[in-house]
């Protein structure tokens, strides 16, 4: 990674961007650059790239035909995981159907098809006519371009309706199935098509302008952003009347979508991939050394951290304060809360949902707390030595049994001239918050009985503990710009490419770090969220 000075923060953590720059263990804390990415040309013109193609997640899937059927299935928890990393971007999406989620989706088709015309209220919402009652398929070709609208969320071509109009036919002559079967065999067909499971942007282009999106594409955008599902009538409506292409209507959008509670997919996909939390029901404690571990607990932490999260989207917080805001009350977290001293607990990184997530199962792990803090809260990639054996704590010191006192583990890593270059920029930061238990309870004293040290110096500031290193956080946090390119990333489903730089700092520079909503506003609105890719020449 080259190191350029004049993209590099002013900020404190220069010093440690060059700490980490002159040794193996590579990154540049405050630059947020990537170094695998081409620099745009001063003064060019920079195209936005658009969005891959993308196949729905197991979230949108699951909340897509939940709206789409009113279903309460979610069929995509059995689907395979993609693996895929960096906002579930899927790419190649083509290329990842195995043969196992294919005949996934035909199992799910069947089943969600057979539960929603078994039910009379999501059979009804389907079956807008009676296709039994007169003459020709008039009636099938209505219900067809009406649900095929929705789950393809674009209006069908002609053709399209033609074609499953004629499947309709030959299901009611061949298959020898009523009307209502024949229906309901056409909208199994409809929930496997590509159209449906694929998110495809190839509709015309607006006669505003030759690189807009249609309406239709815009208001999918905009619901998968923060619905994770997709558009409601209003959004249909916007879209059919050519009313998304104004800044005011997308911001208005923005207001009315992020106040209906299917904002919640928003706060618990878009946060729970940047910051980790969505995989904190899978994560365990020991419960035998932390006997207030439980399911409950676990769920409730989940909860206060989206409402956490919530706080700066649609409770009018600035993000400012996401290092030093208080947290939201929890019954159930009481006794993980009731041993602290005032003023020693504030914002997200002494939230317990945080603590938890960046801990082992039996112990607190510094370098992971360290580690989650640079590369996800600001966009710091981290790269440990090439060719370095790095052993776990314990090892180093050849100690049989558990690790008790995890400060002198470091210090054991830290003698080694390849380990001691990477902890030298970690340890202070991971130990700060040794006065958390792996469950996120305050302690003095480790297992063992030693005293809990998070005393540590950090760029020339002395800190007892997480509290006295925030000011130092807040400040590297206002100057950096990590929210937007993890919103603009989770938008486009896309890593931000050269081009997209100078458009993320412009975003930035405009948001000044208000609410988050203020920040969905301001990318929904960049040329990259409402212009399809120029072709390139050949």
């Amino acid at each position: 990674m080259t190191f350029r000075r004049d993209r590099v923060f002013a900020s404190p953590w220069l010093a440690a961007g060059g700490c980490l720059l002159g040794i193996s263990c590579t990154g540049i804390l405050g630059s947020q650059d990537d170094g695998n990415q081409d620099e745009p040309e001063q003064g060019a013109s920079v195209a936005p790239d658009g969005t891959p193609l993308h196949h729905m997640t197991a979230s949108e899937y699951n909340n897509t035909v939940a709206h789409l059927l009113g279903t309460r299935l979610r069929p995509a928890d059995g689907f395979p995981a993609f693996g895929a990393k960096g906002f579930d971007a899927n790419v190649s999406a083509l290329s990842n159907l195995s043969q196992v989620l294919v005949q996934g989706y035909y199992d799910a088709a069947k089943t969600l098809a057979a539960d929603a015309f078994s039910n009379e209220a999501q059979r009804a919402a389907i079956l807008v006519c009676d296709p039994a009652e007169g003459a020709g398929d008039g009636c099938a070709r209505e219900i067809i371009e009406r649900f095929g609208l929705r789950a393809f969320r674009r209006p069908l071509e002609a053709a399209e309706v033609d074609r499953y109009a004629a499947q309709y036919a030959d299901a009611q002559t061949t298959l020898e199935m009523s009307p209502v079967e024949a229906v309901q065999h056409v909208v199994r067909t409809l929930l496997t098509s590509p159209n449906f499971l694929l998110r495809i942007e190839v509709g015309p282009d607006s006669k505003r302008s030759p690189g807009a999106l249609n309406g239709h594409e815009i208001a999918s955008r905009l619901s998968y952003l923060l619905w994770s599902s997709l558009p409601d009538e209003a959004l249909f409506d916007a879209a059919e009347g050519d009313e998304l292409a104004t800044e005011d209507e997308l911001r208005q959008q923005v207001d009315r979508m992020l106040e209906d509670p299917k904002s919640a997919a928003f706060f618990q996909n878009f946060f729970g991939q940047w910051l980790g939390t969505r995989t904190l029901p899978s994560h365990n404690a020991d419960a035998t050394r932390y006997p207030s571990w439980n399911d409950e607990v676990k769920g409730a932490m989940l909860d206060q951290v989206n409402d956490y999260f919530a706080s700066f989207t649609t409770g009018g917080r600035p993000w400012s304060e996401f290092l030093t805001a208080p947290h939201p009350e929890s019954r159930l977290l009481e006794p993980i809360y009731e041993n602290d001293p005032e003023g020693v607990r504030e914002g997200f990184l002494t939230l317990p949902a945080f603590l938890t997530l960046s801990s082992r199962a039996d112990r607190t792990s510094p370098t992971s707390r360290a580690k989650t803090i640079l590369e996800q809260f600001f966009c710091v990639p981290l790269v440990p030595p090439a060719n370095v054996d790095i052993p776990e704590l314990g090892a180093a010191g050849g100690d049989e049994g558990p690790v008790e006192n995890v400060r002198q583990e470091l210090e054991k890593h830290r003698a080694s001239p390849d380990c001691a270059s990477c902890h030298d920029v970690l340890d202070p930061i991971g130990l700060s918050l040794e006065i958390f238990d792996p469950i996120g309870a305050y302690r003095t004293a480790y297992p063992n009985g030693d005293p809990i040290d998070a005393a540590g110096v950090y760029e020339g500031v002395a800190f007892q503990d997480i509290s006295g290193l925030v000011p130092v956080l807040v400040e590297a946090a206002r100057q950096g710009k990590c929210p937007t390119e993890q919103l603009f990333s989770y938008a486009l489903r896309r890593r931000p490419s050269g081009g997209d730089r100078t458009r993320i700092e412009e975003i930035t520079a405009r948001w000044g770090g208000g609410t988050v909503a203020d920040l969905v506003k301001q990318v929904v609105t960049s040329e990259a969220f409402r212009l399809r890719a120029k072709d390139k020449a050949p």
